[in-house]
Formats: C-alpha cells, sequence, structure tokens
C-alpha cells in the first residue's frame, strides 16, 4: 500500500504524465504507489485492466487492457492516455512474461518468440508510439525507462530467453537515448536482482524457501523488494536525474560486484 504520508500534490512527480506496463505484478504495482504517492497521474497497463491497483491509489489513474506485443493494441492504449491527460512525460516498460527453466534444445519456438515479443518488442512498441508525444519542441521532453534485469548481464541455468530480452532491454535504451536525445528524450534501464514478488514465492514454495534459497548470493544477505526498485524508478523518472541517460542502473543487492 502507498505511503498516504508521502502523497502530496507538490511532490516532485506533480503534474507528470506516466504510463506503466506489466501494472499488475508485484512490482508494477509497487512503482504505481510510488509515483502515484509523488504526484503522478497514471496510465496503468496489463493484459487485464488492473482496476483494484487503481482504487487503492490516492492520484488519478486509467487502468487499461493492453497486449504490449500487439502493435494496434499499443496504439490504442497510448493514444487512450494522451486523451485522457492531455500528455505523456514517462514511459516505465515493465511488462514481462518467462518461459520454463529450460535449455534451448528444449525449448519450444514459441515460448522463445513469446518471451521475446513481450518483453523486447513490447517495449520497443510503446517506445515508438509514446515518444512523438513526449519529444521537443512540441512538448517538454520525458523518459523511458525499461525494466531489465541482472540477467541481462550475467547467465543463469535455463533462462535464456528472459535474459536475452532483458540485455536487448538494456541496449535499446542505450539506443533510445542516442537518437532521441535532442529531442529533450531520456532513456535508461533498470536492473533489479532477485526480489521477493509473489512469483519468486511460487516458485520456491514461500517467502522463506526463496530467502534461504537465493538470499545469500547477494552481498546484502538477502533478497530485493518491489519498493526497493520502485524507488530507484521514481528517481529516475525525476527531474533529480535529469542528468543520466543511456546507462542501466543496477538494483542487485551486489550480486554483479563478485
Amino acid at each position: 500500500m502507498p505511503l498516504e504520508s508521502d502523497a502530496v500534490s507538490g511532490g516532485r512527480q506533480a503534474g507528470k504524465v506516466i504510463l506503466i506496463t506489466g501494472a499488475s505484478g508485484d512490482i508494477g504495482r509497487a512503482i504505481a504507489e510510488r509515483l502515484s504517492c509523488e504526484g503522478a497521474s497514471l496510465a496503468l497497463l496489463d493484459l487485464e485492466a488492473p482496476l483494484e491497483l487503481v482504487r487503492n491509489l490516492p492520484g488519478p489513474a486509467l487502468p487499461m487492457a493492453c497486449d504490449v506485443s500487439d502493435a494496434a493494441s499499443v496504439v490504442a492504449a497510448v493514444d487512450a492516455c494522451v486523451a485522457k491527460f492531455g500528455r505523456l512525460d514517462g514511459v516505465v516498460n515493465n511488462a514481462a512474461t518467462a518461459t520454463e527453466g529450460l535449455p534451448v534444445t528444449e525449448l519450444s519456438l514459441d515460448a522463445w518468440n513469446r518471451t521475446l515479443a513481450v518483453n523486447l518488442t513490447g517495449a520497443m512498441l510503446i517506445a515508438r508510439e509514446a515518444i512523438p508525444h513526449m519529444r521537443r519542441p512540441q512538448n517538454a521532453g520525458g523518459v523511458i525507462l525499461n525494466v531489465a534485469s541482472q540477467l541481462g548481464q550475467v547467465g543463469a541455468a535455463g533462462r535464456a530467453a528472459y535474459a536475452v530480452s532483458k540485455a536487448g532491454l538494456i541496449q535499446l535504451a542505450r539506443s533510445l537515448a542516442v537518437d532521441h536525445a535532442q529531442e529533450g528524450i531520456r532513456a535508461l534501464s533498470l536492473s533489479p536482482g532477485a526480489v521477493l514478488t509473489s512469483r519468486l514465492e511460487r516458485r520456491y514454495g514461500s517467502a522463506e524457501a526463496a530467502e534461504a534459497a537465493l538470499g545469500a548470493r547477494y552481498l546484502t544477505g538477502r533478497l530485493g523488494t518491489p519498493q526497493e526498485v520502485a524507488a530507484m524508478a521514481a528517481h529516475l523518472l525525476s527531474d533529480e536525474a535529469a542528468f543520466m541517460t543511456g546507462c542501466d542502473v543496477l538494483v542487485d543487492g551486489g550480486y554483479l560486484a563478485v
């Protein structure tokens, strides 16, 4: 739940309109709560419109059903966002799916293609439609933030499609930063380490089992939380990060340091 004490009309996201994909997941929800508390108006996209999430936010929000791998669905969602709020200042490409934990010799082509279509092509489609609504001189500029992963930089057994898609998000952010800097667009990627989400709990059977299996691999001695990822996302989307673009930001508990 958002911290109501932080929900102020004069927060650092006040007046901004930010679109979030994958808004129903734990990380998407945490980012939405954080940005809403900081004053942003939100367009919240998922395969099913996240109606319950909107009811729990302190600020304006538009829930929409959107398949980010479908170009027509993306166009409709971005257009609806701009029609509702009159502008677009930021995008969080957070929608993601994953395959079973299989090596590529056992992975179906459909599973591979679906993972890349959602995780990587979906981010490209969202950026392609969003940037014209943000670019200078017609508008004030904006931020594209791709939620990548530490697995975009390291290998893991059975995670080829997911890792390739996340590595692609890192490079996509760099390319967008280079191509659109003169139009006032910043583009970055945010790479979390293992985060204690409901998906991870289901995979390991419980939060305690997930911590026991993975926590010791991190210098912090524990897994991350969705709120910690959301805090960094909010910073990168804010004017406080105005000198940051074209880079990947790790929130990984020191995993890649050793």
